[in-house]
């Protein structure tokens, strides 16, 4: 067993996860992709309109081995898909974010 509380944490909440992609922004342009482990939160369907996006995902992505965490430059790619980030959120705990996203 883990001495860590955060790591014995990390290491339990592992198989809920599943893999993903963060794409960061590089200043030069482009991206650098980088492994996560990520789960899907919630995948809402809804018509565009204006000030209300359609699609919209949140996730919460494991910070483990991850640093520095996810910025709204960044993207992601899930199994469902492509997804810009628009709002990154921390858990106070430092273990992950709560990151929102529209289609990339």
């Amino acid at each position: 067993m883990a001495s860590d509380p955060l790591a014995a944490l990390l290491a339990a909440a592992a198989p809920l996860c599943g893999n993903g992609t963060l794409h960061r922004a590089r200043t030069e342009g482009g991206f650098a992709d980088v492994a996560i482990r990520c789960r899907t939160e919630a995948l809402r369907e809804g018509a565009e309109a204006p000030g209300l996006p359609g699609r919209r995902i949140t996730l919460i992505v494991l910070l483990s081995g991850l640093d520095p965490g996810p910025t709204a430059e960044d993207e992601v790619t899930v199994p469902e898909g492509r997804w810009r980030i628009v709002a990154v959120e921390r858990d106070p705990a430092g273990s992950h974010v709560l990151v929102q996203g529209r289609p990339a």
